[in-house]
């Protein structure tokens, strides 16, 4: 029987002036620790931090929460941290939640 996929995948680039975390698959109860852990380790390092949520199919009330806690953490490390990619499902899910403003969250590619 083969391994189940992992609820979340994140893949690291760090750029000269930036740094990307590229997620896929679902920010939820079960892979907020695993998200939060990724990009509280990138903050120390200052450069503008990029999430990407292109490959994201599902967030749930954690994973909001987790995204909320994420960008207060980066803002109170004197660090911009910024979602991009977002598919139509997030970007309505981040209007709904009025975080859409907050996060600096669009479309737009790093």
């Amino acid at each position: 029987m083969a391994e189940p996929e992992p609820v979340l995948q994140l893949e690291t680039e760090k750029r000269s002036g930036s740094t990307i975390l590229r997620c896929t698959g679902k920010v939820v109860t079960e892979s907020a620790g695993q998200f939060s852990r990724a990009v509280r380790t990138l903050i120390p390092d200052g450069r503008p931090i990029y999430i990407d949520l292109e490959n994201v199919s599902r967030i749930d009330s954690v994973g909001i929460g987790t995204f909320v806690s994420v960008w207060a953490s980066a803002k109170k490390g004197g660090c911009q941290l910024k979602f991009i990619n977002l598919n139509d499902q997030i970007s309505d899910l981040f209007a709904i939640t009025r975080l859409q403003e907050m996060f600096n969250a669009d479309a737009a590619k790093a």
